[in-house]
């Protein structure tokens, strides 16, 4: 079974798709999987899959895409593997959601089994739900000790845990929308432009909301980054018609070979090659595309670490450096 997928998110799909057409490819399929929508741009989002990805870096550009919190499953993935034959790296999927840190985990085609009875064991409360169990730990944020032991960061008090999907989440609230309750993400018209826009070869993609670009508003719902195996795309979802003008200039500047990266200074030609920038609109949303291709010898992924040094922000604004002479 390729998806554990609840009569809910299935009937939520179905009553969705009756309304027009819908992004396709993995990431959309994802997020038709995936609660928490009704409030737009509201969510972090972070998804991977890791079969798709080239062995070599693979666990790296897995930490980088996924979200503080979820990040530290992935690095604590051998000790829970040897200990509670919990293996997060076997996962089919990834998606983390939540803001400057993951609220919750969700790993599906990963057994969560072993995992349960040692959380029971140590006396946690469990009922089943499905095909899952759910089991609660502490309050929440609360880390049990054996995930702690592992070095897990904020995950673990509320858990649904099964033979084809795992849930590793910071509250109930969180948990819920992993497992695909309440409005879906692919309902909110920005994630849905996001979907459209990174495209159906992405392999990952991280989005990140406006209000989350280092507490900086820049008019836009949300960035969204995808990596596919030839290259980076980044897309500047929501903005008003004239904000995408502004946006899409700025980043035919900042994107150029011989521009500076606006904060570390360095030559953008060091890591992009060339980048091909366009307007689109996708139903009502304004999207302004940016197709990146790499120089030779970086890895994909290379525009993620904008996010965290404020770059990404600088480049939307048009806060860049003169080009090099």
């Amino acid at each position: 079974m390729r998806r554990l997928t609840t009569l809910l998110i299935a009937a939520a799909v179905i009553a969705g798709g009756c309304g027009g057409d819908e992004p396709e490819g993995p990431l959309a399929e994802a997020l038709a999987e995936i609660g928490g929508g009704g409030a737009n741009g509201s969510l972090g989002v972070s998804w991977v899959e890791p079969g798709r990805l080239e062995n070599a870096g693979r666990e790296r550009l897995i930490t980088t895409i996924l979200a503080p919190n979820a990040d530290t499953v992935i690095e604590g993935a051998e000790l829970l593997e040897r200990r509670y034959d919990f293996d997060p790296l076997a996962a089919e999927r990834m998606v983390s959601l939540g803001g400057s840190y993951a609220f919750g985990l969700r790993l599906d085609g990963v057994d969560g089994r072993g995992l349960a009875d040692a959380l029971i064991a140590e006396g946690g409360a469990s009922r089943t739900e499905g095909d899952v169990d759910l089991v609660e730990i502490g309050e929440y944020a609360v880390v049990p000790d054996l995930l702690l032991e592992a070095d897990v960061n904020g995950l673990g008090a509320f858990d649904a845990l099964g033979a084809e999907l795992s849930v590793l989440a910071i509250s109930d609230r969180a948990r819920s929308a992993l497992l695909g309750e309440g409005d879906r993400l692919l309902d909110e018209p920005a994630y849905a432009a996001a979907a459209e826009c990174l495209g159906e070869d992405v392999v990952a993609a991280r989005m990140v909301p406006d209000k989350q670009l280092l507490g900086t508003e820049v008019g836009i719902d949300l960035a969204a980054l995808g990596v596919t195996d030839s290259g980076d795309v980044l897309c500047v979802i929501g903005p008003s018609p004239q904000r995408a003008g502004q946006i899409e200039a700025a980043l035919r500047t900042g994107l150029a070979p011989e521009a500076r990266d606006p904060v570390t200074n360095e030559r953008i030609g060091q890591t992009i090659a060339s980048a091909e920038v366009a307007r689109e609109t996708f139903g009502d949303v304004e999207v302004v595309r940016a197709a990146l291709e790499l120089a030779p010898g970086t890895r994909p992924g290379a525009l993620l670490s904008t996010i965290s040094t404020g770059s990404l922000v600088s480049l939307i604004n048009g806060d860049t450096e003169s080009p090099l002479p």
